[in-house]
């Protein structure tokens, strides 16, 4: 199936001082397109033929403990080279990259800074597994102006284009009770005390699921209307960036647990993301509100990623 997704920056979504629509004169004509090109291009010569086949080559841990690939590392190559071409004077930020050299993440607030996750889901791609994301988000001065999300197993591919709103917006989600809403939380990786009081909590909604392993896949199922929200540990901007803007430009609505509104740069525990802001507000309600905190992870700012 091919669904293509052309999408306005909501209030919450992070804003720059200055001329707000500077970013509109100075960004080249088709560039939209062109990424979404040079995604699937990506996808059909490196990510398909890899699924499930022999195995992906070179399968190592970063420091982080997370797996990486050749082909992880083979994508952001080509999807860097593909987006500096469209913009010279552009910064590249990818997660491999930046593996390598976390200081790359000193220059989220350059003038122009592409984001690229090029291989989300790595585990179940290593496993032979659905499902996996590549995900692109573009900044301008820190403030996130263009989005895309491709499923590259199922083709299909959602864009977004701050302030332009989407050309197929979902049906606006019906008025649900909380023992409608079904979504999913990686708590897993929470601190143990906050997920023990939140998943004692679960009780309060319909249904929670433990995720899928790939954020991108999460967003596209809010963004689908197949799932009510979806509560996140650590917030990377490049496993975020993406997701977020077209989620907000759907109507729907992405914080922090403290309700601070998320911001690409910042190095936050606990996201919140959900297919509309009633949503957000009964899970938040339900699952977050009161929760003992006594560290202050949820509202505090990491220094260092």
């Amino acid at each position: 199936m091919n669904q293509t997704v052309e999408g306005p920056e909501r209030p919450d979504l992070l804003k720059t001082d200055g001329p707000d629509e500077a970013w509109r004169a100075l960004l080249p004509a088709g560039v939209q397109e062109a990424v979404s090109c040079a995604l699937r291009e990506a996808a059909s010569s490196w990510v398909i033929p890899s699924f499930r086949g022999s195995g992906p080559a070179e399968i190592a841990r970063k420091a982080s403990g997370t797996l990486v690939t050749r082909i992880d590392r083979e994508v952001e190559s080509r999807l860097s080279e593909a987006v500096s071409a469209l913009l010279p004077n552009s910064r590249v930020i990818g997660e491999e990259a930046v593996a390598a050299d976390p200081t790359l993440l000193m220059h989220l607030g350059d003038e122009w800074v592409w984001l690229i996750d090029p291989l989300d889901g790595t585990g179940n791609f290593v496993e032979g597994r659905k499902p996996i994301a590549m995900m692109v988000a573009l900044l301008y001065c820190g403030a996130p102006v263009l989005a895309w999300i491709l499923d590259p197993l199922e083709d299909v591919l959602l864009t977004a284009c701050r302030d332009e709103g989407l050309s197929s917006k979902p049906a606006t989600p019906p008025s649900l009770s909380n023992s409608d809403l079904r979504g999913a939380a990686w708590t897993r990786y929470f601190d143990d005390g906050l997920r023990q009081a939140i998943e004692e909590r679960f009780s309060a909604v319909a249904h929670v699921s433990p995720g899928c392993n790939c954020t991108g896949a999460e967003y596209l199922a809010l963004l689908q209307g197949q799932q009510d929200f979806v509560l996140f540990w650590r917030s990377m901007p490049w496993d975020h960036t993406a997701g977020v803007l077209l989620l907000q430009e759907s109507g729907g609505r992405a914080a922090y647990l403290n309700r601070d509104p998320f911001r690409p740069g910042a190095n936050r525990f606990g996201l919140l993301a959900a297919r509309s802001e009633q949503a957000w507000d009964q899970v938040w309600t339900a699952l977050i509100e009161g929760v003992p905190d006594p560290e202050g992870l949820l509202s505090q700012e990491m220094q260092a990623y």
